[in-house]
């Protein structure tokens, strides 16, 4: 099992016992203000999720990880990468939620920053990485802004109306 760490996040591979965790995280309205379509409603989604990101994990070697605060020990989010086809390649699909209570502490940058660290290590040296979030989700936009990613207005609504777009410099180069 993969753990990335620093002085104050532990991201572990996802697993069952995560399941109570994960619904109060994606069943939470306010957590989910800009996925409301996602909310769960039922423990039973949320461990379906959790077996998919497992099965993400033994396919592809990568994947979602849950956040765990090291000085509570309290599960705090997810974050991670799927594979996504985009055009004429495989890309890398950036996502995260956080908890509200954890918020504005910047732990969703530090958690993504050991992801991406994870991912130039150990699978690409330049790889491709795409975020999608809302245009209000302003929030979202400015982490993965601060990660490094950029708007690029040529693909807003591209898959839905008020989806936008930011992509690392490896996508374009």
């Amino acid at each position: 099992m993969i753990a990335l760490e620093n002085n104050r996040l532990k991201l572990v591979q996802p697993d069952l016992q995560y399941v109570d965790a994960m619904y109060r995280i994606h069943a939470d309205p306010t957590t989910n203000l800009y996925h409301s379509g996602e909310l769960h409603e039922s423990k039973d989604e949320t461990r379906a999720m959790l077996q998919q990101w497992i099965q993400d994990w033994e396919r592809d070697k990568i994947g979602f990880f849950i956040i765990i605060e090291k000085a509570s020990n309290e599960v705090i989010g997810m974050c991670g990468v799927r594979y996504r086809d985009w055009q004429n390649g495989r890309i890398f699909n950036l996502a995260y939620r956080l908890d509200t209570a954890y918020t504005r502490k910047g732990y969703t940058k530090e958690a993504n920053q050991l992801v991406l660290q994870f991912i130039h290590d150990t699978i690409d040296t330049n790889p491709k990485i795409v975020a999608r979030t809302k245009y209000n989700n302003i929030p979202s936009i400015k982490t993965a802004e601060a990660l490094g990613l950029a708007l690029n207005p040529r693909f807003d609504n591209f898959e839905e109306p008020g989806d936008v777009y930011l992509f690392n410099k490896g996508c374009f180069a």
